[in-house]
């Protein structure tokens, strides 16, 4: 996206949505792996419930969550131009 030409009319802003829109589909699988991953990790540290013993993982996933959720807005953005075509 950083070096997608700066915008210069409909044309260029809808290339830009369809950019917006082949990365928002090429992440759809990226929450399911990660929650996969997370379930592998639990069942082998031996962990139930929570994973509180590991706090790095819980400060991982706060950032990575965060990160998703301003992107999916920003994407959300452009959600119009995406349905154009």
């Amino acid at each position: 996206m950083r070096r997608f030409p700066e915008i210069q009319d409909d044309a260029d802003e809808l290339r830009f949505a369809k950019l917006l829109q082949q990365i928002k589909i090429r992440h759809n699988d990226v929450v399911p792996t990660i929650a996969m991953g997370i379930k592998e990790l639990k069942e082998d540290l031996g962990l139930k419930d929570c994973m509180d013993e590991v706090p790095e993982i819980h400060q991982f996933l706060d950032r990575f969550y965060m990160s998703r959720i301003g992107i999916r807005m920003l994407l959300g953005e452009y959600e119009p131009f995406m349905q154009k075509e």
